[in-house]
């Protein structure tokens, strides 16, 4: 429509131009808003892409910890197994007819578990010596008892034990015929151990198990068949000292043949004392080591116990033999107690028969039962 204005000039209204500055605003302003639009998701685009690359980064990293993890656990397994294997396992027997000693029941007859088959007729070593002149292990400390207040002759006890017997019968025969109450100690899986046993018992001498240990110089020093070892786990140990427990009749005791490795190793003689004092019997150290354990795993386990004060015979003259003689009831003296350890020689067995009137007019002669104690530990 058009107007007149006072001037008389003709106005046409501006309504179509407010329109199209309007219409076009609105476009530029959708304009703007799309591309704003497109400017927000394409950067929500980019941050999505990088996100998804953390991702990926990060599950990577994951995968690879993960891993890690896993070979650890199965680093560890493999350690834990070759452990057992080569620690724990027990060890593995000589032959093949030999079976474990855990799962065989007193009845059944001790089987040979030692790289070493019995030999008829052959011995195995006997203690290894010092050379000559050399000083045999002696204690640490010296343990005394004083004598019992109710008992009527006060003079000082010697136990006098004989080891290594079981492979000769005739020289036990000779042993066994001398006069006084004297122990003796068998090996096991001898050839006449139980023979030995029933005639000692029968004649009122006293019967200790000699039980064969790993020592120091092994294996160039043997102590026989049936030596319990360090490298066998400790059921090995424990059912193998069972077995020799039960395969000797009458037994009051056990004393170690050799055994200087592992008479200083306080577990190992743990597990040994522990079954000794299930088993009611006395321990005795021969003392092949002055860094014994025993003392302290009888004293942990209220074992009866003993040392070895003198070894009498490991120089085989007679002049040596007697001289320890005379040295064991001066030490029977000192302390009121002494334990003698001889072995079955010739020569031993004359100087015994030679001196044993002597000796019991200065002492007490007395089986080795009556020299242990557990109320000095």
């Amino acid at each position: 429509m058009t107007q007149k204005s006072k001037s008389g000039r003709t106005r046409t209204p501006k309504s179509g131009t407010a329109k199209g500055r309007s219409t076009e605003t609105r476009k530029t302003g959708s304009s703007k808003t799309k591309t704003t639009a497109r400017k927000k998701t394409a950067a929500a685009g980019k941050k999505k892409a990088a996100g998804t690359s953390g991702a990926k980064k990060s599950g990577k990293w994951g995968l690879k910890w993960d891993l890690l993890v896993f070979l650890g656990i199965v680093a560890m397994v493999i350690s834990i197994a070759a452990y057992y294997r080569f620690h724990l396992k027990p060890a593995q027997v000589g032959h093949e007819n030999s079976v474990s000693t855990s799962a065989r029941s007193p009845a059944d007859p001790v089987k040979v578990i030692h790289p070493q088959t019995v030999k008829n007729g052959v011995k195995p070593d006997f203690e290894v010596f010092p050379p000559r002149g050399g000083r045999v292990a002696e204690p640490e400390a010296v343990l005394k008892i004083p004598p019992a207040a109710d008992r009527a002759d006060r003079r000082p006890m010697v136990a006098i034990i004989i080891d290594d017997l079981g492979y000769e019968m005739d020289v036990a025969e000779k042993f066994l015929s001398l006069e006084g109450p004297l122990t003796y100690a068998i090996l096991p899986l001898s050839p006449f151990h139980r023979e030995i046993a029933e005639r000692a018992h029968s004649r009122g001498a006293q019967v200790m198990l000699h039980l064969p240990m790993e020592p120091r110089e092994y294996p160039k020093s043997d102590p026989g068949p049936g030596a319990l070892l360090s490298e066998m786990s400790a059921d090995e140990r424990i059912g193998l000292l069972k077995a020799h427990i039960d395969s000797i009749p009458h037994i009051s005791g056990v004393n170690n043949h050799m055994g200087s490795k592992m008479s200083e190793d306080s577990a190992q003689m743990n597990q040994l004392l522990s079954i000794i004092k299930k088993r009611r019997l006395f321990y005795i150290d021969s003392l092949t080591s002055s860094k014994s354990r025993s003392l302290s795993s009888a004293r942990l386990f209220q074992v009866p116990f003993a040392r070895r004060d003198v070894f009498l015979d490991h120089e085989q003259t007679p002049e040596f033999i007697r001289s320890q003689f005379n040295r064991l009831v001066a030490v029977a003296h000192e302390k009121g107690r002494a334990v003698g350890i001889g072995h079955p020689y010739p020569i031993t067995y004359q100087v015994l028969e030679e001196m044993l009137p002597e000796v019991r007019k200065k002492v007490r002669l007395v089986h080795a039962s009556e020299i242990v104690s557990d109320k000095d530990l």
